[in-house]
C-alpha cells in the first residue's frame, strides 16, 4: 500500500480511511506496528476528552489488524472485474479531492467469488491479478496495487465513487474506455469499514449536534450508584408513577425481580434534575429479552422518545420481534400503532426478510408505502365530488373526451406522416389525392370515438370503484405507517367505516335502478339526492371523508432521504445497532429521552459512544451479562488493552448497582446447578416450569444420557491442524457423531421433536464434527434439527440438547484458553433438557480450574461417566482411534513402514509396497516404489511421501465404508473374514481356539478387518492379536 498522496479530507470520519492509507502492506502485517502507541484503557477518566482519547489507538490497532487477517486470505476473498475508471469530475477541482473517482464493474463474471457488488464503506485491493496469497501482491510492481475506499454508489447511473489511496495510471483508465485487450483491473474486497469510521467520528467530536452531558456521568464512579434520586423518589408522585408503570405490564407476566427492574428504569424519568444510568443483570434463561421488550412496551405506552440499540443486526431484529408482538395485543384498530416504531439498518445485512412481521416497522419499506400515499388528498377529494357532484364530474369527462378529437386536418397529417410515400408526394398533393379516402376514415375516427365515450351510469361506476380501491390501498398504508401523533385514534375508526359505506353505494347503484334515476338530476345536484337519497349512511360517507380530509395532512415530501428522516424524527421508538445511530444525528431530529441498550456486555465501550451522544438523552438503560462473552477483538495487542471491554463491564467493577433477574426459564436444574454455583454464586434459582416432571426428557436409553452427564473419553487425541484454526479431536468428533446417529435412530422410533447442538470452543473441531455431520446424511426433517457451532456462535441461543466437544486431550494438562470463564459459561447454559460433556477427565482436571470443578462436581451428583459404558461409543471410538493411528504410523516420512513393534519389521529401506482397496472389491491397488540407488535418501523420503499419500487416501475411503457399514453385505462381509483369515492361517501357531477367536471378533468389527485386510501380512498378526478382547 502505497503512501496516501491526499491532504487532510474535510468530510467527516475520512481521516481514519487515510490513515489506513498511509500503512504500506508490510505495515499492516506487521502485528506489533502500534503496539507502542497502543495503552491499557484506564477504568476512570478525569474528563471527556481523555475518555474519548483513551479510544482511538486501539481502534487503530484493531483496524490493521482485521485488515491484515482479510489480506491473509486473499484468495478467498470476493472480486469483481472493473470495466470503468473516471476522475469524478465535480470534486476535481478541489485539489484535497482529486482521488476521487467513478468506477464501473463487469458483472458477467461466472465466477461465484466474482459477482462481489461493492457496499458504501468498503475497503478494496485494485490489482491485475487474482492473488493466491498477500505474497502475490507484497511482490507485484507498486503501480498495479493500491486501495480504496467506497464513498458512495450513484444507483441511477450504475456508478460507484471511490477515494482511492493514489492515482490511476492514464493507461489503465484509457485502456478500459477503449475496450483494448489491456490486463484487466480487479477489486478485491478487504473489509467493510463503516462502523469503525462512525466510532471514529464519535471520539473525535465529529458527530452533528452531538452532546457530551451523559458520558460525564460514566467518568467515575456513581456517587449515587445506580440508586434512584431519593429527592423525586418519595413521596405521592413516585407512588402515582409505579402503579402506572404495574398497570402496564400486569398482563405480561412478570416475575417480581423482572418487575423491579422494569419499574425502576421507567420511574427514572420521575426525576428531572438528575439523569441516570440503569443496568439489569440478566443470566442465561433468566427472561431478558422478555424484560427488555416490557420495558420498552412501557415507555412506547408513556409517549418517552426511546433509542433500543444492541451490538448486532440479530440482536436488534430479535427484540424488535419481541416488542412488537407485545403491541400487537393491544392495538384497538389493526396496526393503527406501528408508525409509533421504526426498525432501521442495512436491509441486506439485516436480512429483515427472515422476519416477515416486522416489514411494517420497517424503514426501508415504509419510505417505499408513505412515498406511494403521494396522491391521497386528490384521491380523497375526488370521490368526494363523484359522490357530491356526479352530472358535473360526468359532463367535464365528456367534455375533456370531445375535446381529445381531432380535426380533420390534424387527422389528415399523420395520416400523412405515418404512411410511407415512394412518389414523393408532398402534403398538398397527398390530401388532393387521397382526400375522399381521408374524410371516409376521419368519419369512421370520430364515430368510433364518440361510441367509446363512457355513459353517465359507466362513468359513475367506474369511477366510484377504481377510486375505492384506491383509496383503500391509501388508508391501509396511512394508519399503520403513519404516527399516532398525526392521525388521531377517531379518524382511524372513520377510515373503515367510510369503505364499508362507499361498497354499500357502490352495490346498491344497480344498473335498472341507475337508470330510472339518473335522467331526472340536474346539473351540479348532488347524486344522493338524485338517487332519493339512498340511504343516511350514504351522507354519514360524506361526512367522514370530508373529516378525514380536513383531519389528515401528509408531509409534502418526494424525496427518500427526506421521508426517511421525517420517519425517524416522529417515531417515539427506535430500534438500530449502537454504531447506526449516528443516522440519528441530524438536524432538526427530535431528541431521545431514553437510551436502551440490549446485549450491552457484547458491545465495545467505545461504540456504546456513538448513541451516548445523542442530543436531549436523560436517562440510559444498559442490560446485558458481563458473565458471558464480551465483543469480539482480534487483535491481542488491543485485546491487552481491554478494547473488548464494554461500559456495562466497567461500570459494575466500579460498583454500580445491578437489577438481577434471579429466576432461569431455560435449563432442567440438574444443568443450572454447577453454572449458578460456580459463576452467579448461587444467585439464581429454577423457576416451577422447569422443576416440573414433564420437563426431564431422555432422548437415549442409559444413565449415561440423563439431564446431566460428563463423558470422559481416555483415548482422545488433539492435534493442531496445518490450517490453524485451533486444536480438533477426531476420536471426539467420532463420538459426537455416534451419538447423534443413536439420537436419529431414537426420532425414527418415537417421531418426538427434537433440536441438537454441538459446540465446541475451537473451530477446528466445529468444522471436522460439521464435515462429518454432512457426510452422515441425516435425515431431513424439520422436527430433527442439528447445529455444530462455536461457543462464540451459540452466544444467545438455546437447543434441546447440548452437546460440548471440549478437545484438549494431552498428558500436561494444556487446555488453553478452554479455562475461559465467560466461554466456558456461555457452553454450559444453552441447553433445555439435555448437557452432554465430552472430555478428558485427566487433561482437564490436571491444573485448578473451572474444568476441574466441572469433573468433580459431576463425580459427586454421579453424573460422570466413561465412554466405554456404551458399548456402542467404545465401539466407535476404538475404530477412529484405530484410523488415527494408522495414520501416524504411515504419514510420516521419517518412520519406518510398520504397524507393529519394530523388531517384527521387516520393511526395507529402499523398497515399499502399499495394498489397499479403494472400491471394497478383491481387486486392490498396489504402488511399488523403488528409490534409485544413487540419491537413495532422497528417493527413501519421496517414496515414503507418496506412501503416506496412498495411505491417506485409502483412510478416507475407509472412513466412509464405515459410515456405510450398514449396507455392506452379510455374504460380502463373511467373504472378507474367509480372505483374512486364509492369510491368517499361513502365521506360525496361529490355530485352534485362537483362530476361532479371530474369526468371532473379525465378523463383529468387519470396519476393522477391511483396515487389517490393506496391511502387510507381517503386521496383520500384531494387530489382531492387540485389538482381539
Amino acid at each position: 500500500m502505497e503512501r496516501s498522496c491526499i491532504a487532510k479530507d474535510n468530510e467527516e470520519g475520512l481521516d481514519l480511511v487515510e490513515t489506513v492509507f498511509n500503512w504500506s502492506l508490510k505495515d499492516v502485517l506487521n502485528d506489533n506496528l502500534c503496539k507502542h502507541k497502543v495503552l491499557k484503557i484506564p477504568q476512570t477518566f478525569l474528563s471527556t476528552t481523555d475518555y474519548l482519547n483513551s479510544f482511538i489507538p486501539s481502534l487503530i490497532e484493531e483496524t490493521r489488524s482485521d485488515l491484515c487477517s482479510n489480506l491473509k486470505g486473499v484468495s478467498r476473498a470476493s472480486f469483481c472485474e472493473i470495466s470503468s475508471i473516471e476522475l469524478e469530475r465535480s470534486r476535481s477541482f478541489i485539489p484535497t479531492k482529486s482521488l476521487f473517482y467513478q468506477i464501473s464493474v463487469n458483472r458477467s463474471s461466472n465466477d461465484v467469488n466474482g459477482k462481489y457488488e461493492p457496499e458504501v464503506g468498503d475497503l478494496i485491493a485494485f490489482t491485475d491479478i487474482k492473488p493466491k496469497t498477500v505474497d502475490d501482491l507484497i511482490n507485484r510492481p507498486k503501480r498495479n496495487y493500491h486501495i480504496g475506499y467506497v464513498h458512495g454508489i450513484k444507483e441511477s447511473i450504475d456508478k460507484i465513487s471511490i477515494l482511492s489511496s493514489k492515482s490511476f495510471d492514464m493507461d489503465i483508465q484509457f485502456a478500459l474506455r477503449s475496450k483494448s485487450d489491456a490486463p484487466k483491473l480487479y477489486a478485491f474486497h478487504l473489509l467493510n469499514l463503516t462502523t469503525n469510521v462512525r466510532i471514529w467520528k464519535a471520539l473525535k467530536s465529529q458527530l452533528e449536534g452531538a452532546s457530551l452531558s451523559m458520558m460525564k456521568k460514566v467518568l467515575q464512579a456513581d456517587i449515587n450508584n445506580g440508586e434512584n434520586c431519593q429527592l423525586c423518589f418519595s413521596g405521592e408522585n413516585h407512588s402515582v408513577a409505579c402503579s402506572s408503570v404495574q398497570n402496564i405490564i400486569r398482563s405480561q407476566n412478570l416475575n417480581q425481580s423482572q418487575k423491579e427492574a422494569v419499574v425502576s428504569c421507567v420511574t427514572s424519568r420521575e426525576c428531572h434534575h438528575n439523569d441516570t444510568i440503569k443496568l439489569i443483570w440478566g443470566p442465561p434463561g433468566t427472561g431478558k429479552t422478555k424484560t427488555v421488550a416490557s420495558l420498552l412496551f412501557s415507555l412506547l405506552k408513556l409517549k418517552a422518545r426511546t433509542l433500543a440499540c444492541a451490538p448486532t443486526n440479530t440482536a436488534v431484529l430479535e427484540v424488535a420481534a419481541r416488542l412488537q408482538n407485545l403491541v400487537m395485543e393491544t392495538l384497538e384498530c389493526d396496526t393503527f400503532g406501528f408508525g409509533d416504531i421504526v426498525v432501521f439498518g442495512n436491509k441486506s445485512r439485516m436480512k429483515v426478510d427472515s422476519y416477515r412481521c416486522l416489514n411494517d416497522v420497517f424503514l426501508d419499506y415504509r419510505v417505499d408505502n408513505l412515498l406511494k400515499c403521494s396522491g391521497w388528498k386528490h384521491s380523497l377529494e375526488s370521490m368526494i365530488k363523484l359522490i357530491e357532484y356526479p352530472k358535473q364530474q360526468y359532463d367535464s369527462y365528456k367534455r375533456e373526451e370531445e375535446n381529445s378529437l381531432k380535426s380533420l386536418e390534424e387527422f389528415a397529417k399523420q395520416k400523412y406522416f405515418n404512411e410511407k410515400h415512394d412518389d414523393h408526394l408532398t402534403l398538398e398533393q397527398f390530401l388532393k389525392k387521397e382526400s375522399t379516402c381521408i374524410e371516409e376514415q376521419y368519419l369512421l375516427y370520430k364515430d368510433h370515438k364518440r361510441k367509446n365515450i363512457k355513459t353517465m351510469e359507466q362513468y359513475f361506476m367506474q369511477r366510484l370503484r377504481s377510486n375505492r380501491e384506491q383509496l383503500e390501498e391509501y388508508m391501509r398504508t396511512l394508519h399503520t405507517h403513519l404516527p399516532t401523533s398525526l392521525i388521531p385514534l377517531e379518524e382511524i375508526k372513520k377510515m373503515p367505516v367510510a369503505l364499508d359505506l362507499l361498497s354499500s353505494l357502490e352495490n346498491s347503484l344497480s344498473k335498472d335502478k341507475f337508470k330510472q334515476t339518473s335522467d331526472g338530476c340536474e346539473d351540479g345536484e348532488s347524486i344522493l339526492d338524485c338517487l332519493g337519497r339512498l340511504s343516511i349512511k350514504n351522507e354519514e360517507c360524506l361526512v367522514k371523508l370530508r373529516s378525514l380530509s380536513q383531519t389528515i395532512s401528509l408531509p409534502n415530501i418526494t424525496d427518500k432521504y427526506e421521508m426517511a428522516k421525517f420517519c425517524l424524527m416522529s417515531a417515539r421508538l427506535i430500534f438500530c445497532t449502537a454504531a447506526s445511530s449516528t443516522k440519528l444525528f441530524a438536524d432538526g431530529m427530535t431528541p431521545v429521552e431514553f437510551l436502551v441498550i440490549d446485549e450491552a456486555a457484547q458491545l465495545k465501550e467505545c461504540e456504546s459512544t456513538i448513541p451516548l451522544q445523542l442530543p436531549g438523552l436523560h436517562h440510559v438503560i444498559l442490560i446485558g451479562d458481563e458473565k458471558q462473552l464480551p465483543a469480539v477483538v482480534k487483535s491481542q495487542v488491543s485485546q491487552e488493552a481491554e478494547y473488548g471491554r464494554s461500559l456495562f463491564e466497567r461500570l459494575v467493577s466500579l460498583g454500580h448497582k445491578k437489577h438481577l433477574l434471579n429466576v432461569q426459564y431455560r435449563m432442567h436444574p440438574s444443568i443450572s446447578l454447577f453454572p449458578n454455583k460456580e459463576f452467579y454464586e448461587k444467585q439464581l434459582s429454577d423457576s416451577p416450569f422447569v422443576r416440573e416432571v414433564s420437563y426431564n426428557r431422555h432422548f437415549l436409553e442409559g444413565k449415561m444420557y440423563d439431564s446431566y452427564s460428563f463423558i470422559n473419553i481416555a483415548k482422545g487425541k488433539e492435534k493442531m491442524p496445518r490450517a490453524g484454526h485451533g486444536w480438533k479431536n477426531m476420536v471426539e468428533a467420532a463420538a459426537v457423531c455416534k451419538i447423534i446417529e443413536s439420537l436419529e435412530n431414537e426420532f425414527f422410533s418415537t417421531g418426538k421433536k427434537v433440536s441438537i447442538g454441538i459446540i465446541s470452543p475451537y473451530n477446528a473441531q466445529v468444522y471436522e464434527i460439521q464435515e462429518r455431520i454432512t457426510r452422515q446424511n441425516l435425515v431431513s426433517d424439520p422436527n430433527f434439527s442439528v447445529s455444530v457451532r462455536s461457543v462464540d456462535g451459540f452466544q444467545g441461543g438455546e437447543e434441546d440438547i447440548i452437546i460440548i466437544s471440549t478437545v484438549r486431550s494431552n498428558k500436561n494438562g494444556k487446555i488453553g484458553f478452554l479455562d475461559n470463564r465467560q466461554r466456558a459459561n456461555v457452553a454450559l447454559t444453552r441447553a433445555r433438557y439435555c448437557l452432554w460433556i465430552l472430555g478428558n477427565e485427566n487433561t482437564l482436571s490436571s491444573d485448578y480450574s473451572l474444568w476441574r470443578n466441572l469433573v468433580n462436581d459431576a463425580k459427586e451428583r454421579g453424573c460422570f461417566h466413561n465412554a466405554d459404558d456404551d458399548k456402542k461409543l467404545a465401539k466407535a471410538i476404538e475404530e477412529e482411534s484405530l484410523l488415527i493411528e494408522l495414520l501416524d504410523e504411515y504419514e510420516s516420512p521419517f518412520k519406518k513402514l510398520s504397524l507393529g513393534s519394530t523388531s517384527r519389521t521387516r520393511t526395507t529401506a529402499t523398497t515399499f509396497s502399499v495394498s489397499f482397496d479403494l472400491e471394497g472389491s478383491s481387486s486392490a491397488t498396489r504402488k511399488n516404489i523403488r528409490p534409485s540407488k544413487s540419491g537413495e535418501k532422497e528417493g527413501m523420503i519421496s517414496s515414503m511421501k507418496e506412501v503416506a499419500e496412498s495411505l491417506k487416501e485409502f483412510v478416507e475411503v475407509t472412513k466412509k465404508k464405515m459410515e456405510n457399514k450398514k449396507k455392506m453385505e452379510i455374504k460380502e462381509a463373511q467373504e472378507v473374514v474367509q480372505e483374512v483369515v486364509g492369510e491368517l492361517d499361513n502365521i506360525p501357531n496361529f490355530n485352534g481356539a485362537l483362530r476361532h477367536r479371530a474369526i468371532d471378533w473379525l465378523t463383529e468389527n468387519s470396519i476393522k478387518f477391511a483396515i487389517i485386510k490393506a496391511l502387510p501380512l507381517d503386521v496383520k498378526e500384531d494387530y489382531i492379536l492387540s485389538f482381539m478382547p
